[in-house]
Order: C-alpha cells, then sequence, then structure tokens
C-alpha cells in the first residue's frame, strides 16, 4: 500500500492540487518520491510509516492504536512524497497527451497560459517546499531519536565521519541548516576522508579518528581535527557542485555561486565559468587547511638553526 491513496490526501499535503484531478494520473509519481525518500531515511522508516498508515485506515478502526508522535512522523513523511510528486505531475501536465498528437486545451475566455517564467518560479517554489520537509523530517528523526533512524545505515555511516552532522557542516560553510544536503553529501564526505585525509594525516589518522570518536582528542589533535573538517566541507562542496544538480544544492550554495555581476535574488542559472570560479576558490581553501594539518604535524621535526651568523667586529676575515 501507498503511504497516499486519494486526491483528497494529496490536497490537504500540498494545498496546490485540486480534488478534482485525477488521481490514477499520479500514482507513478508518488511510488518513485517513496523510493527516492526511502533512499535518504531508509526502507525500516518507510515501512513503519506503511504500518501507521494501515492502522489509521484499518476497517475495523484501529486509529487508538496509533500514538500522536505516529501520526506526527506519518505526516512528515508523507509531505516530501505528495510535494516532488505534485511537482513532477505539474511538469508533464502542461500538454495534453491525444492519439494524434501533444496539444495544449485552454479556455480562451476565462484561462490563459503562464509565461515560462512563471512556470520556473513555481518549479523552484516546490522544490524549495520539498527540501524544507525533508529538512524538517530529519530533524524531527534527530530530536525523537527513532529506532528506525539511528540504526539505519545513514546515519550509522555518517558517525564514521569527521563532518558526522549537519550541525558540524555548517560551521565551515552555511547549508541552510540542510540535513538532506548532508546526507545526499554524505558519499562525497567519505570519499573526501578516505582518499584526501586519511592520505595527508598519515600514521596519525586512526588515532586522531579513534580519539575523536572516543571524545579524548589532546590539544595538538583537536587542532589537527579543525583543519581537516575543514578540508573535508570545503572538497566535499567543490565535488558536490560538480557532481550534483545545481536544484538540491542549498539556496546560501547557489547565492555563492552567482558572479558579482548578478543580485543576490537572481534566479537565472550559473554559467561554467562560474562553477570553475567557485570550484578553483574551495579547492585551493581546502589545500590550505590541508597545508596547516601538514605544518603541525611536521611541527616537532623543525629545526631552529640560525641561518644568518652573528656580525663580530673583532672578526677581520672575509670571504667573497
Amino acid at each position: 500500500m501507498m503511504l497516499i491513496n486519494s486526491s483528497t490526501e494529496m490536497m490537504e499535503l500540498t494545498g496546490s492540487w485540486y480534488e478534482s484531478n485525477v488521481f490514477s494520473r499520479v500514482v507513478n509519481d508518488i511510488e518513485f518520491e517513496t523510493d527516492d525518500l526511502s533512499n535518504i531515511i531508509g526502507d525500516a522508516l518507510i515501512e513503519k510509516a506503511q504500518s501507521i498508515y494501515t492502522r489509521l485506515h484499518a476497517e475495523n478502526n484501529l486509529e487508538e492504536a496509533v500514538t500522536q508522535l505516529e501520526k506526527v512522523l506519518l505526516r512528515k513523511v508523507q509531505l516530501p512524497i505528495a510535494i516532488m510528486a505534485s511537482y513532477h505531475y505539474y511538469q508533464s501536465n502542461i500538454v495534453a497527451h491525444e492519439t494524434t498528437s501533444r496539444v495544449v486545451k485552454v479556455n480562451a475566455e476565462n484561462e490563459k497560459l503562464a509565461w515560462e517564467w512563471m512556470l520556473d518560479r513555481d518549479d523552484q517554489a516546490h522544490l524549495k517546499k520539498a527540501q524544507r520537509a525533508i529538512d524538517n523530517l530529519i530533524d524531527f528523526l534527530d530530536k525523537n531519536k527513532m529506532e528506525q533512524w539511528v540504526t539505519s545505515e545513514k546515519y550509522l555511516q555518517s558517525k564514521s565521519l569527521f563532518v558526522n552532522n549537519t550541525e558540524v557542516f555548517g560551521r565551515y560553510f552555511p547549508i541552510d541548516n540542510s540535513a538532506r544536503f548532508y546526507y545526499l553529501a554524505e558519499p562525497i564526505l567519505r570519499e573526501v576522508q578516505n582518499l584526501k585525509l586519511k592520505k595527508s594525516l598519515g600514521e596519525d589518522y586512526e588515532a586522531l579518528l579513534s580519539g575523536f570518536q572516543a571524545d579524548s582528542l589532546s590539544d595538538a589533535q583537536q587542532r589537527i581535527l579543525d583543519h581537516a573538517r575543514r578540508a573535508q566541507v570545503l572538497f566535499t562542496i567543490a565535488i558536490a557542485v560538480d557532481r550534483l544538480a545545481i536544484q538540491v544544492l542549498p539556496e546560501g550554495v547557489v547565492k555563492k555561486i552567482k558572479s558579482a555581476s548578478q543580485s543576490v535574488n537572481s534566479n537565472s542559472s550559473a554559467n561554467l565559468d562560474e562553477l570553475k570560479r567557485f570550484t578553483s576558490r574551495m579547492l585551493l581553501d581546502a589545500e590550505d587547511a590541508l597545508n596547516e594539518i601538514k605544518k603541525i604535524r611536521n611541527a616537532d621535526s623543525i629545526v631552529n638553526a640560525r641561518l644568518i651568523p652573528e656580525n663580530n667586529p673583532s672578526n677581520k676575515f672575509a670571504r667573497t
């Protein structure tokens, strides 16, 4: 059973869906979005939500068996699915698919086609709303320590990273407190830690990681951790901009990509040159952080030799 099964539910969840819309036309989108959300929060939570939904809609009226916390969880899981499903439905519903061709049907007396910029803004509004819904869902799961969440693969994997949650990520680069982006970027964070940080830290890597997880770092290790986290975040941002669709990036990241000539509120997409300049800057800053790690690690091996001898007036010898 799906988590949304009628146009009435779609209308209550999105606020924009018409109850008279043919529900069967959005069923595929609901299934696709359920699978996508499962990739972020895990299959166990989707199954939990389905169990709650089944009890709420059972013929023998099992609503009293559902706690208030479970009702909140179900709605928070349903929201991003409904919003994204309606977004994809609206995108594919601009034209009617007839037997002869694709056509546009408009009541010329009472309706007009929207301008393309209007459609773009409507798409952006839906995407932002869906992203907020996922962020709120993950925040809810974190605060309530839902068993299916804290035992999920995504959650457990994040605990083996130096940048192990959204709040830590935001200390080094603002991502609008987006837990959704953090977990989308988690594979990149892991890649950077294994390929970049592990190499730079050398034999200190295991000691730093185990000390961090046990909360027993020395002052020198704490300084190294700070630079390691900075490098991890900046490398991740640079790689994410290159690999991920710009639509899934937090708004704060997108604004920073814009060129200085554009206004902060510009809605136009960043061009290739802007992306290159942004990623180049992130990579340079990340490399600087790695260099700081090397300085700390090599501090004990540096010999403070006097490069210029003292000038002794009694020394009457000269060399050329």
